[in-house]
This record gives C-alpha cells, structure tokens and sequence, in this order.
C-alpha cells in the first residue's frame, strides 16, 4: 500500500507527456515488426518509425501550445 501511495506521488510530479514517450515506442517497434522479419532491419525501421512519429506528435504538441499561447 506504500508503495502505490509512493508511485502515485512521483507520479504526479513528472510531467504528462513523458508518459507518451513508451507509447511512442511501442509503436514504433509494432510498426517496423510488422513490415520486417530480420531484428537488425527491426531494430533500424524502430528508430526510422519513433523519428517520425515523435517528429509528428511533436509538431501537433507545439502547434497547440503556440495557440494555447496566442489565445
């Protein structure tokens, strides 16, 4: 019961979107696995895939913010 109360506080202390950061991976390595079978070709079409999909997301994250600003 400690511990949750513990996890649950430095929970609240990291920012949220640091939560996305294992969904991003995850989705890049589900990605490239399902359009390669050799683990280099994975582990290289993982990286291509997180570059992209943060490279997106990232861009959507400072559009809103730039608006959230402006507004």
């Amino acid at each position: 019961m400690i511990d949750a109360i513990l996890f649950a506080q430095l929970a609240d202390r990291v920012p949220g979107v640091f939560f996305g950061l294992p969904l991003l991976a995850l989705a890049s390595l589900v990605f490239a696995a399902t359009r390669h079978e050799d683990p280099a070709a994975i582990g290289l079409a993982t990286v291509h895939w997180a570059v992209w999909l943060g490279g997106i997301l990232g861009l959507v994250l400072a559009t809103v913010l730039l608006f959230g600003l402006i507004s």
